[in-house]
């Protein structure tokens, strides 16, 4: 039997294909959700952790010139 020249080979290789193609769209789908729920999640934390920039120290000029 030529597998080539079948009818019912050709329409389940382009299955195949199809099903592959969709499998791997839906595998990027989810690796870009995981990935962006992953930095917005570092994002809120280190918003939460870091409050260096609320808090700014000023600068102190201690100089006599100045008092006078």
């Amino acid at each position: 039997m030529d597998k080539s020249k079948n009818i019912f080979f050709r329409y389940f290789n382009g299955i195949k294909r199809i099903a592959k193609w969709i499998i791997r769209l839906i595998f990027m789908i989810l690796a870009a959700c995981m990935i962006g729920f992953s930095n917005a999640y570092y994002d809120e934390s280190r918003m939460l952790t870091d409050i260096r920039p609320k808090y700014q120290e000023e600068q102190v000029i201690d100089d006599e010139d100045t008092h006078r």
